[in-house]
């Protein structure tokens, strides 16, 4: 049998549920950050080069980290957010560029189940080769 604290609890519970769940949906997206190299000083986002493919870039560079995003509904406006995100995410690397591509999740053809098509972010962020420097031992 519950004590007597167990009613006030649940009313408590009932009370703070509703704030609780609207708190949760309104929680920022979360970028999925990899480093595959060195990662520089940050610098202003506004700095960072975007490209939307490799063969967009010049320049000898390397690669610094990998960004996903989570899936978002296809045609989502949350997309251009993402973009955004993973844009500051680079800068925060120190990266000179980032490689930024819109990708479609893939579905499962064999499944008989309806799924909604779904986008992501994807992005590769960059230094420039003539822009790193290694120190002597």
């Amino acid at each position: 049998m519950p004590g007597p604290w167990h009613r006030p609890a649940l009313r408590t519970l009932a009370r703070t549920a509703p704030f609780l769940l609207a708190l949760c949906a309104c929680a920022p997206s979360r970028l999925d950050t990899i480093q595959v190299g060195p990662w520089f000083p940050a610098r202003p986002a506004r700095e960072v080069q975007v490209f939307s493919s490799r063969e967009q870039t010049r320049r000898q560079w390397g690669a610094i980290g990998i960004i996903h995003g989570p899936r978002v509904p296809a045609g989502s406006k949350e997309i251009e957010k993402h973009k955004r995100e993973a844009l500051k995410a680079a800068a925060k690397m120190g990266a000179d560029g980032l490689i930024l591509v819109v990708e479609t999740g893939v579905q499962d053809d064999r499944l008989d189940v309806r799924q909604d098509p779904e986008d992501f972010v994807t992005g590769l962020a960059i230094k420039y080769a003539a822009n790193t420097s290694t120190s002597a031992r």
